[in-house]
């Protein structure tokens, strides 16, 4: 989370990839560094092994993608949800 701040405070393009358990967290956290649009991309908590962590990254790779290249979107709500 703290990475894609720095980076987005150099006008670097960054996006945040969290389980479900850490959504509220990294929405506050964009929030107080007033990064109230960074991507935030969410995935399924618990990650489970290695190969399962695995799967989830590429079934969000297009997402992250996506977000990073893109126009910011809206403020996200609590949930962490656009």
């Amino acid at each position: 989370m703290l990475d894609a701040v720095n980076f987005e405070s150099v006008g670097k393009p960054a996006a945040v990839v969290a389980t479900t358990n850490f959504v509220r967290l990294a929405t506050s956290i964009a929030r107080a560094n007033h990064l109230d649009t960074l991507p935030l991309v969410t995935i399924p908590h618990p990650l489970g092994n290695r190969e399962e962590a695995a799967a989830r990254a590429r079934a969000v790779a297009a997402q992250v993608v996506a977000a990073i290249t893109s126009e910011p979107q809206p403020a996200r709500s609590e949930s962490g949800v656009c």
